[in-house]
């Protein structure tokens, strides 16, 4: 029987493998070179039908890369990587389907961004031509460019979190398969029971992830109802009159008093950041006077006290002091917590006021520190989902920092009582982490503060002494 001889037409209507595919096909050497019958005329034949019929395939239905597939056809079917990697093939789909799903060739744009946040995977510094796999995965990507604004900014930040845990999930699944073939020393059933499961494990994820986002929404309500008293219980614990008797606490304020109110300027602002960082209750105890020498700083901090107009006025009055910044913060989202509409849409302003200041950037230390502090154990009792867990933790650490950065500069007093209280709101983050031995540490150090004040019963009641 004669051979078929086919110009490229005819092989692209016979394969369904558009011409531009087979051209790369026979570029990257996955086919023969047809018969050439002149400068632009080739003829191909029922091998290349048959060999572009396997090609696709290994790429659209083992999703095996460019490589891989060469090194199968070079070594033959019968050879042993050959039949590794075909073997390896069926534990890479999860669903099947999503092998006939075609995906639009992506633009430089699309390529750049997916490099750029990781998004097809670690490691990953170059597209591979015509792969379905990534070609479905840049798809998403460019799907995500489309959006404007903020919600291009969100999406294309989820898929970076969705590509690095989705990473390390594909790993654990990995190992799970091969914990047990190993156990059962049988590949060919494992591969087959992961097979049958595929389906199942793809509604999985789909069903989990909204059985999650659910949980976390009524996570955030039961939090909502529980924030204020969550707040109000994370505010600075005093020293006992022991401890600031100790540090000679009782003359200094007694000397700043003096002065301020014989008209000392300087000591009249010295005075409200003593009782700001020690007996903030005191503040609006002050004298007329006293208040009439006050730099705007030290008049925001007596705002404090009166309330969130007050406090917004003096706030505008600062120019951009960080503290400020945080206090307003706090009050804005007090406020919300307790008013009559939506809770998360009146507390995201607050919360955004939060992070956007700059504490680190005061030259001040104990304007600085107080300000780290503060912010951490709000954030400290914030709901999970909002995931603002490590900011209060780095917040923390960093108003310890401030103080070890600045001896001499922060009042005795006030850095023992920044430094116990960051101890302690460390340490209860850390037991909430399950890290008991790095608690512990903050325990012992925030004890030693004031071993027979409010501090060390606190400490006790999160982790009790060895008797």
């Amino acid at each position: 029987m004669a051979r078929r001889r086919m110009r490229m037409a005819e092989l692209v209507r016979e394969s369904n493998v558009p011409r531009e595919t087979i051209h790369f096909y026979l570029r990257e050497g996955l086919l023969p070179p047809p018969e050439k019958a002149g400068r632009t005329l080739a003829y191909y034949d029922d091998a290349h039908l048959e060999r572009l019929r396997f090609v696709r395939h290994l790429r659209d239905e083992k999703y095996l890369p460019i490589p891989v597939i060469r090194s199968i056809l070079n070594a033959g079917l019968s050879g042993s990587r050959s039949r590794d990697a075909l073997t390896l093939a069926d534990v890479l789909s999860i669903d099947p389907a999503i092998g006939r799903m075609e995906a639009p060739t992506p633009d430089d744009e699309t390529l750049r961004v997916a490099l750029e946040l990781g998004l097809l995977g670690p490691g990953v510094d170059r597209v591979e031509p015509k792969d379905p796999t990534q070609a479905r995965v840049l798809a998403a990507v460019a799907e995500a460019l489309s959006l404007d604004g903020d919600a291009r900014e969100l999406t294309l930040e989820d898929l970076r979190v969705c590509a690095r845990e989705l990473s390390r999930l594909v790993d654990a699944e990995a190992a799970a398969f091969f914990d047990v073939v190993l156990r059962r020393g049988d590949l060919p059933t494992g591969v087959q029971a992961l097979r049958s499961g595929r389906s199942a494990v793809a509604r999985y994820l789909t069903a989990y992830r909204d059985w999650m986002l659910r949980r976390i929404v009524e996570g955030l309500l039961e939090a909502i109802e529980r924030a204020p008293k969550d707040i109000d219980k994370t505010r600075s614990l005093p020293l006992s009159p022991r401890a600031l008797a100790r540090l000679e606490e009782p003359a200094r304020v007694a000397a700043l008093d003096e002065r301020a109110r014989q008209g000392d300027a300087a000591a009249a602002n010295d005075l409200v950041w003593h009782l700001f960082a020690l007996r903030p209750s005191e503040l609006g105890k002050l004298p007329p006077k006293v208040k009439g020498e006050l730099r705007p700083r030290a008049e925001l901090l007596v705002a404090h006290v009166s309330g969130l107009r007050a406090l917004g006025a003096a706030a505008e009055r600062t120019g951009g002091f960080p503290l400020g910044e945080i206090l307003l913060g706090e009050a804005e989202l007090g406020a919300a917590l307790v008013g009559e509409g939506g809770v998360l849409e009146s507390a995201v302003p607050a919360l955004s006021r939060l992070e956007r200041a700059t504490p680190e950037l005061d030259a001040d230390p104990l304007a600085s520190a107080l300000g780290h502090l503060r912010r951490g154990q709000i954030t400290s009792v914030l709901p999970a989902a909002l995931g603002r867990g490590e900011r209060a933790k780095a917040d923390l650490e960093r108003a310890l920092a401030v103080l070890g950065a600045a001896p001499g500069r922060v009042p005795a007093a006030a850095r023992a009582s920044i430094e116990g209280n960051a101890r302690l709101c460390l340490a209860r983050l850390l037991l909430e982490r399950g890290d008991s031995e790095a608690a512990e540490q903050h325990l012992a150090r925030a004890r030693a503060v004031d071993p027979e004040g409010p501090l060390a019963a606190a400490c006790d009641r999160l982790a009790p002494r060895p008797s």
